[in-house]
């Protein structure tokens, strides 16, 4: 094939990217819950006829990873020579699919020359806030098979020929809480795949259907060289390393996730063999999401900084074992499938730090420390539900800080509920969001912090359902780095009912009660001791560190009353240890 000029290509790449952005504006300001429009938890993509990635807009790497599965599925199950303009189908089948049931997938194929070409597919994943499982929410801590977590749908025809389905509508409608946000999440989920199609029709309209064509293979074609090289510079070698999560929710306690990763020439094999075998709690996911996981890992330690592609995953190759809680089976749970691929991007990071040190971060809080609180707004008489992830401290490099208070890995740009919007919108209010201090791994460079948010329940039949992970296995350090603090939720703090909850569903929380998340933080990286003194005194004066683990964690002594350096007691202190 004729390489298509150079900037030919970017503008055709870059008018891609921006179909794909128009499709997350809409989105945005058209979905109903919080959920989508403040956290943003949802993704967008183009995808060829193929099912593989075109284009994407920023969004949760765990749903752009494996949302092209999705298409694909879809293709298998209706064919290719079966979808005719203005169809839409829904999909959430773990098992497929890879994510837990509240996340739904709307698909629309693309057109042209007057519906006779399929050229590709458009495509959104949201979080619905509930898919009719025992709790509201979609998060479960103790389920022990999917028929308990909700509606699943595979391939199932939300339109044809641009005519609504009224039918499969009114089954949504009569099996979900809260019916009429959630309809007016998936008209919002529809408007995006409608905006992807006109775009993506106007590209090939207006340079050609053999033009868009070659660049999207150029595109592919760059980007799995760029990847190529990335691993090439990597040391070869076999690497393995392991962790473990909390529990299933069940029955099983601290289920192992463990990565093998082969590096050889240009190629990467990333191998879970050995990882915690299917469990009966919720904590499964299916084959897809974990190779989106993995696709999450490798694309941060290959090229970060480039738009993502299926090309980029071309030397990337991927085994897991069928028994195993990364590829769930029927009837398997899966209600809290992505905590452990936050840590399965975490491990594969601590594999390859012998083959990459200087790209290579401590571990980071590993969770979105999830909150769902639910129940009959005061003010209005209506049920609500308020979710919300909590951002934790990452892990430190070789050359800076862990950075303070960012989502987990796989959760991307996801992002809290601005506090004004929360306590306009539910009986609730935030009674504390700060920094934890000394939350961040000790290291010459320091993790980074978690916070405190507290919510104050002013409604009078309020339930909590949570999962704090990872709080038996702490955040690690590298290079003699320091483990940092780990997740906690406690319902009324420094009070005789205080009472500290890991995971629990639907637990009645009466009116008036504080529920105080403290999430975890970053590993530190190298020596506490070696950390310039300079910069430990500033870490105290700005609330980052305390007065004591200056002394005990750093070796660094400050006068109390001025917070100035005592050099000749930190010099004492620091030449003690050695």
């Amino acid at each position: 094939m004729t390489p298509v000029d150079p900037i030919t290509m970017e503008i055709v790449r870059h008018a891609l990217i921006a179909a794909a952005d128009e499709m997350k504006i809409n989105l945005m300001r058209t979905a109903y819950n919080t959920i989508i429009y403040e956290v943003l938890d949802f993704s967008v993509g183009l995808f060829d006829r193929n099912g593989d990635i075109i284009s994407q807009a920023a969004g949760l790497p765990i749903f752009l990873g494996n949302l092209g599965e999705a298409v694909k599925v879809v293709s298998q199950d209706v064919g290719l020579e079966n979808f005719v303009a203005g169809d839409i189908y829904l999909i959430n089948d773990t098992y497929t699919s890879g994510t837990h049931l509240n996340d739904v997938t709307v698909i629309s194929p693309v057109f042209v020359d007057n519906g006779q070409e399929l050229i590709g597919f458009a495509a959104s994943r949201a979080h619905w806030l509930d898919m009719g499982g025992r709790d509201p929410g979609g998060w479960f801590t103790d389920t022990t098979e999917i028929y308990q977590e909700g509606l699943r749908m595979r391939s199932v025809r939300l339109y044809e020929a641009g005519k609504p389905n009224r039918s499969i509508f009114q089954i949504i409608r009569d099996n979900v809480r809260y019916a009429d946000s959630l309809m007016g999440d998936l008209r919002a989920q529809i408007a995006a795949g409608r905006t992807g199609e006109q775009r993506f029709q106007a590209i090939v309209d207006h340079y050609g259907l053999k033009t868009v064509a070659a660049c999207i293979t150029q595109i592919h074609d760059e980007g799995e060289q760029i990847s190529r090289n990335a691993v090439a510079r990597m040391k070869d070698g076999v690497y393995s390393a392991e962790a473990f999560m909390d529990d299933d929710g069940v029955s099983v306690d601290r289920p192992k996730v463990k990565v093998t990763v082969t590096v050889s020439g240009e190629e990467m094999t990333i191998d879970l063999t050995g990882s915690e075998p299917q469990c009966a709690g919720p904590i499964n996911c299916g084959l897809a999401a974990t190779i989106s996981g993995v696709r999450v890992a490798f694309k941060c330690v290959t090229s970060p900084f480039t738009p993502v592609t299926e090309g980029d995953f071309r030397p990337l190759k991927i085994v897991v074992p069928d028994d195993s809680m990364f590829n769930a089976q029927l009837p398997a749970p899966s209600g809290v499938y992505g905590i452990i691929l936050m840590t399965l991007c975490d491990v594969i990071f601590k594999a390859l730090a012998e083959a990459i040190p200087d790209q290579i971060p401590a571990a980071h809080y590993c969770d979105v420390c999830a909150v769902f609180i639910f129940g009959t707004d005061p003010r209005t008489g209506r049920p609500y539900l308020h979710v919300e992830p909590e951002g934790g401290g990452w892990g430190a490099l070789a050359n800076r800080d862990g950075e303070n208070v960012l989502i987990a890995i796989a959760d991307g740009d996801t992002r809290n509920v601005p506090v004004e919007v929360l306590e306009a919108r539910f009986p609730l209010r935030v009674e504390r969001y700060e920094v934890r201090q000394d939350s961040g791994g000790p290291g010459k460079f320091r993790g980074g912090l978690g916070h405190y948010r507290d919510y104050l329940t002013l409604d009078h039949d309020a339930f909590l359902t949570t999962v704090q992970e990872r709080t038996k296995c702490p955040p690690w350090g590298l290079a003699g780095g320091k483990a940092a603090a780990v997740n906690a939720l406690i319902v009324n703090p420094d009070t005789p009912e205080a009472e500290s909850i890991n995971k629990v569903n639907a637990k009645p929380v009466k009116s008036g009660s504080r529920i105080s998340v403290r999430t975890g933080g970053g590993g530190g990286y190298g020596n506490p001791f070696e950390r310039d003194s300079e910069l430990v005194r500033l870490d105290v004066v700005r609330g980052y560190v305390s007065l004591e683990a200056a002394r005990e964690a750093y070796g660094v002594a400050l006068r109390p009353d001025t917070l100035q350096l005592d050099a000749e007691e930190t010099q004492r202190l620091r030449s003690a240890a050695g």
